[in-house]
């Protein structure tokens, strides 16, 4: 089973309007998700991942109570680094834990849970799939990243982004660490894809949200695409990651 998880109803608006066979299952109680086929393969629905505390709770949930072998995130980011502009559609390399500060331990650096590798990084073929299906699909030209997942330091990663020693291109999300902790845990790959919806310092205006909204179907394209290609090629390989 695939899982394609965001913060909001509307990330995943998209998926709930195509996917078939649907029903509605509820988990830990609170959480309401749509489980269906997309392209033949089961897949689940998430939303309600506002955090990176609630994501790894739910990711976990759903993890042991379903058979689930990929992980796709969803939804709306903001850019940290220069080069990025609202609407740019931008894929996970690797993410990091923004707002993990555990120095006092020994041997971990900043954005590191102690055990754990600070950078979870992205099969490349995840990533692949997912060019490939923008490529195909809405011939959109997406950008590689590296995630920082913070739920509330924007000020603190606007001034300090080079602490992190990261080359490239840089945006934040609020969920996306905590479903790579999860992932990581129980041994399933997990990539993000979404949309800038503004630059780190400048207000979100309803015009930004409107470009994201449109990109939205972009992303759903491109999402079922790989969904389907995954499908065809019956495995994900396991190749290097992305560099």
């Amino acid at each position: 089973m695939i899982a394609i998880v965001g913060a909001t109803h509307d990330d995943v608006l998209y998926f709930k309007s195509i996917v078939s066979n649907r029903r509605e299952e509820e988990i830990l109680g609170h959480y309401e998700v749509s489980i269906g086929t997309i392209f033949n393969q089961e897949v689940i629905i998430v939303d309600n991942l506002h955090t990176s505390i609630l994501a790894s709770a739910i990711i976990t949930d759903i993890i042991n109570k379903y058979y689930i072998n990929l992980i796709i995130v969803v939804g709306k980011c903001t850019a940290v680094s220069d080069g990025l502009k609202c609407g740019d559609i931008v894929i996970a390399k690797n993410i990091i834990n923004a707002n993990v500060d555990q120095l006092g331990v020994k041997n971990v650096v900043v954005g590191q849970i102690p055990t754990l590798p600070r950078d979870f990084s992205v099969q490349l073929d995840l990533i692949d799939y997912l060019v490939e299906g923008l490529n195909k699909r809405t011939y959109a030209n997406p950008n590689i990243a590296t995630f920082l997942s913070s739920d509330n330091q924007l000020d603190f990663l606007k001034d300090n982004k080079t602490i992190f020693g990261v080359d490239g291109l840089i945006v934040m999300d609020s969920n996306s660490g905590g479903v790579a902790v999860a992932c990581r845990l129980h041994d399933v790959p997990c990539v993000s894809i979404k949309v800038v919806e503004k630059v780190i310092g400048t207000e979100a205006k309803v015009d930004h949200y409107l470009k994201v909204l449109d990109q939205y179907v972009s992303i759903g394209k491109a999402v079922t695409s790989t969904i389907g290609d995954i499908g065809r090629n019956d495995i994900l390989k396991g190749r290097t990651i992305y560099e």
